[in-house]
């Protein structure tokens, strides 16, 4: 009686759980041990520590005034949302705030130390192109439009790096806000002059004709259809004005061939119809010239009424447009960067932890393809 391989059937099967509990722990070396310990070796002995100051901002005052088309014809500017927040957030990632940070607040010192780390090293003559890209990773901008306030801070290897380059960025910030009020001070100021001009010759060219017409002479009374037509022509004059200056007005802020430009041409082609009309019933009835010199001195009038009322409108927006009378808005720290007292050393150590469970996770997932696969191979 053979009795052998039945005795040895258990020490098979007990080699061959070994081999397998063998392999599978070295496949878990290969595939979770190694780079849980190349993280572990990165963020402990290479990877130098760094500090983080941050400051919170915000831009507080009114905006300069608009002196466009509207307020030439005595309405209100339209009014719109600052964007000078979002501007200051793209200037400081901007080329622009290197070269300060370069030439003021020690750049090039704080990122060229040496280090283990390629990373972490930023060359003295890297390119602009480059110290841009490495910026982004130090510098963290928030935006929060709601409360209207920007949160920054600055990644540097030591502390007084990171607070001597923090106080460069609200620098910069500071800095570009001033120019923002100097270059709408000035647009201001050039658009209010150009329409005072213009309004300037339009109220001389209606005060000469006023003038005239008021000291010419009637020759002849009016009859009563005479001056039922100089009554609705005086009844159209001051619509007709309102809707030109409506129609400016919708110029400006919509497309020509919205809705409401369109509608509004329409209703000032009927009525300078209807006008015409008028005029030409009275001045086919009896007393024609007379009817004529009233209407014409009529519609002069309230040209002249119109064109002066805009000129002191175009003179009140140069004298706000003025740098001295102008408002500014500008920049205040509220949240004033300072030293930090701790780095991130033990905190990153975290990504550590975060380097094994997804090694792990990935090793469960190939483990279970692997087991799937052979059995169904099998």
């Amino acid at each position: 009686m053979n009795t052998t391989p039945q005795a040895d059937l258990p020490t098979a099967r007990a080699l061959r759980r070994r081999a397998e509990r063998q392999r599978n722990f070295r496949l878990m070396t290969l595939w979770v041990l190694c780079p849980t310990a190349a993280a572990a070796f990165y963020w402990i002995a290479i990877a130098p520590p760094q500090y983080r100051s941050a400051t919170e901002i915000t831009i507080r005052g009114p905006q300069a005034p608009q002196t466009n088309i509207l307020t030439g014809l005595g309405l209100g500017g339209m009014a719109g949302t600052s964007a000078d927040p979002r501007l200051v957030v793209d200037y400081l990632q901007s080329p622009a705030t290197i070269d300060m940070l370069r030439a003021k607040y020690g750049f090039k010192e704080a990122y060229s130390r040496f280090s283990l780390d390629p990373t972490a090293y930023l060359s003295p003559r890297a390119p602009i192109e480059r110290a841009s890209e490495y910026w982004r990773h130090k510098l963290k901008v928030d935006y929060d439009s709601s409360a209207n306030t920007i949160i920054m801070s600055v990644d540097a290897f030591s502390p007084a790096d990171a607070l001597r380059l923090t106080q460069g960025v609200l620098a910069a910030s500071r800095a570009m806000e001033d120019h923002l009020n100097v270059e709408v001070q000035l647009a201001s100021l050039q658009l209010a002059n150009a329409q005072l001009a213009a309004a300037k010759r339009d109220y001389d060219a209606a005060t000469v004709r006023l003038s005239r017409l008021q000291g010419s002479q009637n020759v002849l009374p009016m009859d009563t259809d005479a001056k039922e037509s100089e009554a609705l022509i005086v009844q159209i004059d001051p619509q007709l004005a309102q809707l030109r200056v409506n129609l400016a007005a919708q110029q400006a802020a919509y497309k020509a061939d919205a809705p409401q430009v369109i509608s509004t041409m329409a209703q000032i082609a009927t009525l300078e119809e209807e006008r015409a009309r008028a005029v030409a019933k009275a001045k086919a009835a009896p007393g024609g010239g007379a009817a004529t010199h009233d209407v014409l001195t009529q519609a002069a009038l309230l040209d002249y009424q119109f064109f002066q009322k805009s000129y002191y409108s175009a003179a009140a927006a140069v004298v706000a447009a003025q740098p001295e009378h102008a408002n500014q808005s500008f920049v205040v720290s509220f949240v004033p960067p300072r030293l930090p007292e701790r780095s991130n050393y033990w905190r990153r150590l975290v990504n550590i932890v975060a380097v094994f469970l997804a090694a792990c996770m990935l090793f469960g997932i190939g483990s279970l393809s692997y087991s799937v696969i052979k059995d169904h191979v099998q």
